[in-house]
């Protein structure tokens, strides 16, 4: 009886953790951050096609520590693009006017 009220308990206490679920719309805002930071991660990763399996070699050329940094760093630099997107909206944070992308300011030289 006692182990049941706890179970009872526990399960109630976690069902609060549920929350609402996710609108369509955030639905399909989540789906194009995520297709944004794909296509900079198989930029950033285009290196790694050239890299061939090198099998029954002792010391293969590949992967080393470099591969491994770079690898890592390229997983960083996509989880970093979709928080931001998620959290800033589809343009990262640049500022906009009216829904269109303010130009950088630059200096014009005669």
């Amino acid at each position: 009886m006692k182990h049941t009220l706890l179970a009872g308990l526990a399960c109630l206490t976690l069902a609060g953790c549920a929350g609402t679920p996710e609108s369509q719309a955030q639905r399909a805002n989540d789906a194009a951050c995520t297709a944004q930071a794909d296509a900079q991660y198989r930029v950033n990763t285009l290196d790694d096609a050239g890299h061939t399996a090198q099998t029954g070699l002792m010391y293969g050329a590949t992967p080393n520590h470099v591969f491994d940094a770079e690898h890592l760093g390229a997983q960083h630099s996509f989880l970093s693009q979709l928080s931001r997107c998620e959290k800033l909206g589809a343009s990262n944070g640049a500022p906009q006017v009216n829904g269109v992308p303010v130009v950088a300011p630059h200096i014009i030289e005669n």
